[in-house]
């Protein structure tokens, strides 16, 4: 017992159980109506930018272009080197120690592991992107109990991808030949209050190294924005002119099968307007952009892992 007389220790703990200061609770009430206040603000700023992003058309200009191409064949030389070796083929297999087991751990847990892919522009080279960005993404998930073939099977069944993956709304094949495949997506990207539509036209060849080792190319001859999507007011925009979301879109894949399924690598690049400089000033708004081609690469890893949650799910005809 302490020194305290009881009256002072029944004050002390009526004190704790009694309401709280009414200044007090004044200026919690100033300080949590700032916050919202401001909280506000930046959804209005961040909202009203993105609005004005979407309503403002974009030009490709032939240096944006010229810069993409440049980009592209470093990226596309690259891959060239890299899956000329089964023994490290995978992105995964390139990776430190620590990041590399981190990936396995992920994959192994049925998640995905997902990074920027750097290391792409020469160290020599001051590269730029005029009027324009591009964003570079890699990303890697197991498909547990499958085998190549019917994964290829799933893959090459263009005619179906609609309905199967996140962004594909609708899905065409228009010609084969051998391993080589030209199709048409209409693509729908969505994020929040902004939604783009396009018609692309894509070319795809696959590439078998052994049993073991597949890898593809899939590069985008032809995007069209469309306008009015799914009214009779519909029509595409000529490319170029549009909003400026996706001007071009090249992406590779690697498949290499283990005793526990196919881990399925994808690396992704595309090219975009640049983002405004008053944009760039409001937070979070920058990064509300640049992380669509992530979330989109992420959303087809986990698409196809899905259509395969027990052994032998697709048995489309085996004619591919």
């Amino acid at each position: 017992m302490t020194g305290i007389p009881p009256a002072a220790r029944a004050d002390r703990k009526e004190s704790r159980n009694s309401p709280p200061d009414r200044g007090w609770n004044l200026r919690i009430c100033r300080r949590r109506t700032l916050c919202r206040s401001a909280l506000a603000l930046t959804g209005l700023l961040t909202a009203s930018a993105v609005f004005l992003l979407t309503a403002e058309a974009a030009t490709l200009r032939s240096t944006t272009v010229q810069a993409w191409d440049r980009y592209y064949r470093w990226a596309d030389e690259r891959v060239m080197r890299e899956v000329k070796n089964p023994g490290r083929f995978l992105i995964l297999d390139l990776l430190s120690p620590a990041d590399r087991a981190e990936a396995r751990r992920r994959l192994g847990a049925g998640e995905t592991y997902i990074a920027r892919m750097i290391g792409v522009v020469p160290a020599s080279d001051a590269f730029r992107v005029p009027d324009g960005e591009i964003h570079h993404w890699w990303g890697a998930v197991l498909v547990p109990g499958v085998r190549l073939p019917e994964l290829m099977r799933f893959l090459k069944d263009y005619d179906h991808h609609a309905g199967k993956f996140a962004d594909v709304v609708g899905s065409h094949l228009i010609k084969r030949d051998g391993d080589r495949f030209t199709f048409q997506f209409r693509l729908m990207r969505s994020k929040a209050f902004v939604t783009a539509y396009y018609n692309t036209v894509q070319e795809a060849t696959y590439y078998t190294v052994d049993a073991r080792h597949v890898w593809s190319k899939s590069v985008a001859t032809r995007i069209a924005e469309l306008e009015n999507p799914g009214t009779p007011q519909e029509k595409e925009i000529p490319p170029g002119e549009d909003r400026g979301f996706l001007w071009r879109l090249v992406s590779w894949w690697r498949f290499q099968e283990t005793d526990q399924g196919v881990i399925v690598e994808i690396e992704s690049a595309s090219l975009s307007r640049d983002i405004p400089t008053f944009v760039k000033w409001i937070p979070g708004v920058s990064s509300y952009i640049r992380t669509t081609p992530r979330e989109s690469l992420e959303s087809v890893l986990l698409s196809i892992r899905s259509q395969f949650p027990t052994p032998g799910k697709y048995n489309r005809a085996s004619t591919i």
